[in-house]
């Protein structure tokens, strides 16, 4: 074999392959925001079912179980609107929705829930509600809302809760 012409084809082949553009990088099929959207989190199905649970007392007319959503002490706050509420002023207030109201539907418009830490997490969003008072009169509301929740063994719990009527 001649190698005096296997030298300069080596040295030309390495050219060659230096001088090839690169292979084309393997593209990653862009991320569908819709479908990874789709399956939330363990914290917001939970707080998501708490929801539902919290606004199925209040249709039920079970105050001693809607009050027990809440994680009770002097530090809880409540605004309504204007007007603020600790935890014994609350209690007070929603025993006297309970006594106004005969009856009333929810309805979730929106819904987001933001894990912030362990056992930790804040929800906003809006609800509907309709239904009428004891004297028979409509009831209307739309309302905004900030729950910060706190995880407290099993179950989440309401400890500040911000309202305001649209």
């Amino acid at each position: 074999m001649n190698t005096r012409f296997l030298a300069p084809a080596v040295f030309a082949a390495g050219i060659l392959i230096a001088a090839a553009p690169p292979a084309p990088a393997k593209v990653k099929p862009p991320v569908d925001p819709v479908a990874s959207a789709v399956k939330p989190s363990t914290v917001e199905r939970e707080v998501r079912q708490m929801f539902e649970d919290y606004f199925k007392t209040v249709e039920r007319h079970e105050l001693k179980n809607f009050l027990a959503f809440f994680a009770a002490g002097e530090d809880l706050t409540v605004f309504e609107d204007k007007e603020m509420y600790d935890w014994k002023g609350f209690v007070v207030f929603a025993e006297g929705f309970f006594q106004q109201v005969a009856e009333i539907k929810f309805d979730h418009e929106k819904c987001t829930v933001n894990p912030i830490g362990p056992g930790v997490a804040v929800a906003t969003g809006v609800f509907r509600a309709a239904g009428k008072t004891t004297s028979g009169e409509p009831v209307a509301i739309r309302n905004s809302y900030t729950f910060v929740l706190l995880k407290q063994g099993d179950r989440w719990r309401i400890k500040h809760v911000h309202e305001s009527s649209l």
